[in-house]
């Protein structure tokens, strides 16, 4: 019986992860957490001809079991010829194909992905240096036009009330722009917080990959506000004021001044830079 479990071991391993894989991308988004959404299909795939072959694994050795000799020719020590029954011993001899023990480690993320759903990359990986994201400089649209003046005669700011959804890849961009399009507007920017190095600021976040979290690369904004900060790695919708820095380089974390800030639910691509939706 230990033999029988030893040889199905390598095949209920491989069909292990493929079940993980399944567990993460059939009917769940858990696997936003960790690669970006286009390789859903592959990651089906994936799982799907791992189950396969494990399957197949099984099969295979449970065929082979069942064609083995119940009984085995041999001589005893005087030299007799002798029929025995096959031992763990003499079966383990005959098989080489085991693989190295240190393949069970692919079973703990396994098991995890079946059991648990580890969170995204947060603060810890936003706050590393050399982690930025590059944005490149583009020409945006222009952005909506400051409603007509009051007839009223009183003073006001045109853009009272006014508020722009804005993705954080823009806002960055935009804050660098020679055409300072942000200059006096109110924009609505959501991501995750990581703490300041001074009192009264903390960072808005966003993590961005390519194709996995191995990869990530990070888009921040420098948060001033009156209201203290939220726990780290909590997610936030907030409104705010450009706050323009003179003769900046353009690598500077831009800053925004906030008159508003919600709490949100981590979005269900946390690894996708778009604008807050309607609350």
């Amino acid at each position: 019986m230990k033999t029988t479990v030893r040889g199905l071991a390598p095949s209920l391993l491989v069909a292990l992860v493929g079940a993980a894989l399944l567990r993460i991308t059939v009917g769940s988004d858990v696997f936003l957490q960790y690669v970006k959404e286009g390789l859903r299909l592959p990651l089906i795939a994936s799982g799907l001809v791992l189950v396969g072959l494990g399957i197949a694994g099984v099969v295979r050795q449970l065929t082979e079991r069942r064609r083995k000799p119940v009984m085995r020719f041999g001589r005893d020590a005087e030299g007799n010829a002798v029929w025995h029954r096959p031992t763990d011993h003499d079966e383990h001899e005959h098989e080489h194909d085991h693989g190295p023990r240190v393949a069970w480690l692919l079973a703990v993320p396994a098991v995890l992905l079946l059991c648990l759903a580890p969170p995204p990359l947060g603060s810890f990986s936003a706050n590393r240096d050399g982690t930025d994201a590059v944005v490149e400089q583009t020409d945006y649209t222009p952005l909506a036009t400051p409603p007509a003046p009051s007839t009223s005669g009183a003073a006001t700011d045109p853009w009272a009330g006014v508020i722009t959804p804005m993705s954080l890849t823009e806002f960055i961009g935009r804050s660098h722009n020679p055409e300072r399009s942000l200059e006096g507007r109110k924009v609505r920017l959501t991501g995750f917080v990581s703490p300041g190095a001074q009192p009264g600021e903390w960072y808005l976040n966003r993590l961005v990959v390519s194709c996995c979290a191995a990869d990530a690369r990070r888009l921040r904004v420098l948060v001033h506000a009156d209201d203290p900060a939220p726990a780290t790695d909590s997610w936030v919708d907030l409104t705010g004021t450009w706050k323009p820095t003179p003769d900046a380089p353009t690598t500077t974390t831009p800053r925004i001044d906030v008159s508003e800030q919600h709490a949100v639910p981590q979005p269900r691509a946390p690894y996708r830079d778009t604008p807050p939706s309607d609350r």
